[in-house]
C-alpha cells in the first residue's frame, strides 16, 4: 500500500472516529509546516472549530506573540506547532516560547511537536526535539505529536530538504494532530478554557489558575490501530451504531476529499530560515 493512500485512509478513518463536539474550540499556530497540515486536520476533525494562523517562515518567538493575540475564552486547545524556523542550536529560545505558550494558554491542553531538519553548521535537530519531549514530559497539560518519529519511521514522507513533508506526509501529520487533540486534549480531559482574567483587566497568574492534572509526553495504553479498532466496534454495538455512521458518512467523505485535493496539490518552494 502505498503512503499516499495510507495517510488518506488514516485520515478517513480517523475523521469518522474521533470525537466530534460543537463545543469544542481549537486554536493552531504554526508555520509553513501548519500551512500544509491545515486541511488535512480539519477533515480529521470534522465537528471541531478551528482556528489556525500560519505562516511560512515564523519562528517561534513570533508565534508567541500571534498566540497572546488570538488567544479566546472560547479555545479550550491551543495547537502550537512551531521550532523548526529557530535554528538548531538554538534550544533556549524555543524552550523560551514553549514556556511562555504555556503561560499564555492557562490550564488549556497544549499540543506541540518533535521537529524535522538536517543539520546545520554540524549541529543536529536532536537537541531541540529532547528539550521538547522534555517540556512534554514535565508540563502539565502538554500533549506531544513525535513528528520526527513519525517521519523517520515513514519512508517517503519528507520533501527532499528533510523539514516539509509531502503531500502524503501532511495528510498523515494532520491525523497525527488530530489524534493528540482528541485524545490528547478533548477525550482525555485534558484543558478546559483557562479563566478569564480578573476584573480590571489583569492577565490571570500561575497562582490564579486551578491546579491540573499532570499529562504524559505520549499516549499510553493500545496502540492507534487498535484504539481506532476498538472505537469501530463500540459505534457499531450501540444502539443508534450503524445509523449515526451512516449520517456522519457525507460529512467525512466531503472533509476527506477536500484534505485530499488539497495535499495533492502541488506546492512551491517553502522558505525555512537559516537554511543554508
Amino acid at each position: 500500500m502505498s503512503l499516499r493512500t495510507l495517510a488518506a485512509g488514516t485520515a478517513i478513518i480517523v475523521a469518522g472516529l474521533l470525537p466530534s463536539s460543537a463545543a469544542a474550540a481549537v486554536l493552531v499556530v504554526g508555520d509553513s509546516l501548519g500551512v500544509g497540515t491545515d486541511a488535512a486536520l480539519r477533515a480529521a476533525l470534522p465537528g471541531v472549530s478551528i482556528q489556525s494562523d500560519n505562516l511560512n517562515g515564523r519562528p517561534s518567538s513570533e508565534g508567541v506573540s500571534v498566540l497572546s493575540r488570538l488567544l479566546a475564552a472560547e479555545h479550550d486547545t491551543v495547537v502550537f506547532d512551531l521550532g523548526t524556523n529557530d535554528g538548531n542550536a538554538a534550544v533556549g529560545a524555543t524552550a523560551g516560547s514553549l514556556a511562555a505558550a504555556r503561560e499564555l494558554t492557562g490550564n488549556r491542553c497544549l499540543v506541540v511537536a518533535t521537529l524535522n531538519r538536517p543539520p546545520l553548521a554540524g549541529i543536529p535537530i536532536d537537541g531541540q526535539n529532547a528539550m521538547i519531549r522534555r517540556f512534554a514530559a514535565t508540563t502539565p497539560n502538554v500533549a506531544l505529536v513525535d513528528w520526527h518519529g513519525a517521519a523517520a519511521a515513514t519512508p517517503g514522507a519528507l520533501r527532499p530538504d528533510g523539514v516539509h513533508a509531502t503531500p502524503a506526509g501532511y495528510a498523515l501529520r494532520g491525523a497525527l494532530f488530530a489524534e493528540a487533540i482528541s485524545g490528547g486534549c478533548l477525550d482525555g480531559g485534558g484543558g478546559g478554557a483557562a479563566p478569564a482574567p480578573p476584573t480590571g483587566g489583569r492577565r490571570a497568574s500561575s497562582t490564579d489558575r486551578p491546579a491540573t492534572r499532570r499529562r504524559p509526553a505520549q499516549p499510553s495504553g493500545p496502540p492507534l490501530e487498535a484504539r481506532l479498532a476498538s472505537a469501530v466496534g463500540r459505534r457499531l454495538s450501540a444502539d443508534r451504531g450503524p445509523i449515526d455512521l451512516a449520517e456522519r458518512g457525507a460529512a467525512i467523505v466531503a472533509a476527506a476529499a477536500t484534505s485530499l485535493r488539497e495535499v495533492l496539490t502541488p506546492r512551491g518552494p517553502e522558505p525555512v530560515l537559516g537554511a543554508e
